[in-house]
C-alpha cells in the first residue's frame, strides 16, 4: 500500500473522534485546539498532544483509547459502533500499517543468538549423534567435553562455530527429530575438529560431516563450513596455507560440493587435492557404509559383489 493509499483509508479523522465523546473546538484557535472532558488537546496531522496530562500520542485508536480510557479492543470497537464497521477496519489497517513501518525503519533486525546448553536435553543429542549418525562415541564425548557441541532446550544438536582465534561466534543446529531441521544462530564461523598437528586441513560442508570424515580420517584437521560465508571460506584457507597446511578439498559429491571446492581453489596457490566420498553424497553417509561393512565382516558375511 502507498502512502497515498494510506491517507484515503483513514477514514476515521481525530476531528471526528474527539466531536464523539463530546468535545467543541478551543475558540482561541479553533483549527488545532480542543476542549474536552480530559483536558485540552492539540491535534496536528495525526498527532494529539494533552497539554492538562502532559500525554500524547497518534491515530483514532491510539486517541479513544485516551479519551474513553479504552483498553485497545474496546476503542476499536467504540469506533466501529460510533463510526461504522469498515471505517473502523480501515482505521486500524492503516495504523497498523504506519506502526509496523515505524519499526521497521528504525529497529535494527534482532540477531538469532547462540542457544545455551540444556543438559537435560544432552542424553537426545548424544544418541543421535552415535545412533543415528553413527559417529563414534569417543569423538562425541571429546566434541561435548571441549564445548564443540551440546544440546538446546528443543534437544537440537548444537555445534559451536569459531573464528581462527577459537572464540566461538555462531552455531549450527541440527534437529534431532523425525524431521530434521538445519540453521544457524549468531554469527558465521566454522567448526573445528581432529588434529591441527597433522598439517593437513581438509574443507567439508556441515560440522556433522567433519566429525565423520574425522572418524574416517583420525589424523586431519576438519572444517565444517556449512556456518561460513565466502568470504570466512576462503579466508580461512589462505590462514591455513600460510601456516603451512596442506589443503584438502572434501566438500560432497555433488555440484554445490564442487561449486565449493572451486572456491577453495581460487584461495590457495597451490594444488588442492580433492577427495569425495564414494558411498553417497556426504561423509556421513560414507562413515555408515564403511561401519556397516565392518560389521558384515566380523560377522563373516561376503562382501557384496560389485555392480556390473
Amino acid at each position: 500500500m502507498e502512502k497515498s493509499d494510506i491517507e484515503k483509508a483513514r477514514s476515521i479523522e481525530l476531528a471526528d473522534v474527539i466531536e464523539g465523546f463530546g468535545g467543541i473546538r478551543d475558540p482561541a484557535d479553533p483549527k488545532n485546539n480542543w476542549k474536552t472532558h480530559a483536558g485540552r488537546l492539540t491535534v496536528t496531522g495525526q498527532k494529539f498532544y494533552n497539554h492538562d496530562l502532559d500525554k500524547g500520542g497518534g491515530g483514532a485508536i491510539d486517541l479513544a483509547m485516551h479519551l474513553g480510557g479504552y483498553g485497545f479492543k474496546d476503542a476499536v470497537a467504540w469506533l466501529g459502533g460510533t463510526h461504522g464497521h469498515e471505517a473502523a477496519v480501515q482505521t486500524y489497517q492503516a495504523e497498523a500499517r504506519q506502526q509496523a513501518t515505524r519499526i521497521l525503519e528504525t529497529t535494527p533486525k534482532p540477531k538469532l543468538e547462540i542457544p545455551p546448553p540444556d543438559p537435560r536435553k544432552l542424553a537426545k543429542v548424544q544418541s543421535y549423534l552415535t545412533n543415528t549418525r553413527q559417529i563414534p562415541e569417543q569423538i562425541v564425548n571429546t566434541a561435548i567435553e571441549k564445548g564443540r557441541v551440546w544440546a538446546d532446550n528443543y534437544g537440537n544438536a548444537v555445534f559451536g562455530l569459531r573464528h581462527l582465534d577459537g572464540k566461538i561466534t555462531g552455531a549450527e543446529l541440527r534437529g534431532t527429530y523425525s524431521r530434521p531441521f538445519h540453521g544457524i544462530r549468531g554469527d558465521r564461523g566454522l567448526y573445528f575438529t581432529g588434529k591441527a598437528a597433522s598439517k593437513v586441513a581438509v574443507f567439508v560442508e556441515s560440522s556433522i560431516e567433519a566429525m565423520s570424515y574425522q572418524a574416517l580420517n583420525p589424523e586431519a584437521l576438519v572444517i565444517g563450513t556449512a556456518g561460513s560465508t565466502r568470504d570466512i571460506l576462503q579466508g580461512a584457507a589462505k590462514h591455513l596455507e600460510a601456516q603451512g597446511y596442506k589443503i584438502v578439498d572434501g566438500f560432497n559429491a555433488d555440484k554445490a560440493g564442487d561449486r565449493l571446492g572451486d572456491r577453495l581453489k581460487q584461495a590457495v596457490s597451490q594444488d588442492v587435492e580433492r577427495q569425495r566420498p564414494t558411498a553417497g553424497k556426504d561423509w556421513n553417509i560414507e562413515l555408515k557404509a564403511v561401519r556397516a561393512a565392518m560389521k558384515d565382516q566380523a560377522q563373516g558375511k561376503p562382501e557384496a559383489e560389485p555392480e556390473r
